[in-house]
């Protein structure tokens, strides 16, 4: 399923008991809604979404509503339609130059503008959030309307980033924490919960990632190092010289011919008298930089 399904059906769960947050779900509804003289129309290409708009519609305005099915682009759209000249006139004004929230409708309390956004979400929000691809956006089809709903939303504390789409203005939020200013401003505990747990578990298995990374680069870099050990050792001790070294560094070079792949610090403890691993690594250096005098002589000599 997804997002935007679960975040709709935890908004279709019920409609407001109040008639003043019905009234801010029903604009929200019908925010980019198209009219016709006063003829107001709604549409979802989801059934249930369409039964609710219609539940809601009879019950706020008493209205006869006109259902049907259509087909636009190749996809099917159930459409409800109503003639309410009052509720056109308010549409109708926000395709004026300027439009302000204030024109199209006023919030009597402090849940109207909850219900107001979870209407506008139900009819014009797509949501997605996936690892990689957060991505909340209100597709509203006239330019005056995405201003005055951009004016809005940055007033309520979260303001989207725009852009122009294919007969639309995308309005839109693409970081974890902004998409859930928005459901918050829509009070979804739900919706809003899963997305927390979303994130969480995205930083445990990103801290996962990263601490087996780290341990990859750690077992490299310990290869790496004792294969330079151990050409170095064998460049000594192909010139007949390993046993001449002294007792530390000749115990410590035969150590790590018969321990390849141990760590410093492994390697440390296995010597008679267990070392510290900087004196170790020192050891090492010293042999290292043996074999490359050895070596540069040979080159030398040629």
């Amino acid at each position: 399923m997804a997002f935007s399904d679960t975040v709709k059906k935890e908004i279709l769960k019920e409609i407001p008991s109040k008639s003043c947050c019905r009234r801010a779900l029903l604009y929200g509804i019908l925010f980019d809604a198209e009219t016709d003289g006063d003829l107001v129309i709604a549409d979802t290409r989801d059934a249930e979404v369409s039964e609710f708009y219609n539940t809601l519609f009879r019950r706020q305005l008493a209205k006869d509503i006109e259902s049907s099915v259509i087909t636009k682009a190749g996809r099917k759209y159930y459409q409800s339609s109503f003639r309410l000249r009052s509720l056109a006139s308010r549409i109708g004004a926000l395709e004026c130059e300027g439009a302000a929230m204030k024109d199209y409708m006023e919030f009597k309390c402090a849940s109207c503008k909850m219900n107001f956004v979870r209407g506008l979400f139900l009819s014009r929000a797509s949501l997605t959030f996936e690892a990689g691809n957060n991505h909340l956006e209100f597709r509203i089809r006239h330019a005056s309307r995405a201003q005055a709903l951009d004016a809005y939303l940055s007033a309520c504390g979260a303001p989207p980033r725009t852009v122009k789409r294919a007969g639309a203005i995308g309005l839109y939020y693409k970081k974890a924490d902004s998409i859930e200013d928005v459901l918050n401003l829509m009070c979804l505990k739900d919706s809003l919960f899963e997305v927390i747990n979303k994130r969480i578990e995205r930083t445990i298995v990103i801290e996962e990632n990263r601490a087996v990374n780290c341990e990859s680069v750690n077992i490299l870099r310990t290869v790496e190092s004792a294969q330079k050990q151990l050409r170095a050792i064998e460049i000594i001790e192909g010139e007949g010289l390993l046993d001449k070294l002294g007792s530390d560094l000749t115990e410590s070079a035969r150590l790590r011919l018969e321990n390849h792949s141990a760590s410093l610090s492994e390697l440390a403890q296995m010597h008679e008298k267990p070392i510290s691993k900087t004196v170790l690594a020192n050891r090492f250096a010293k042999i290292i930089k043996m074999s490359e005098n050895i070596q540069n002589k040979k080159s030398g000599g040629k």
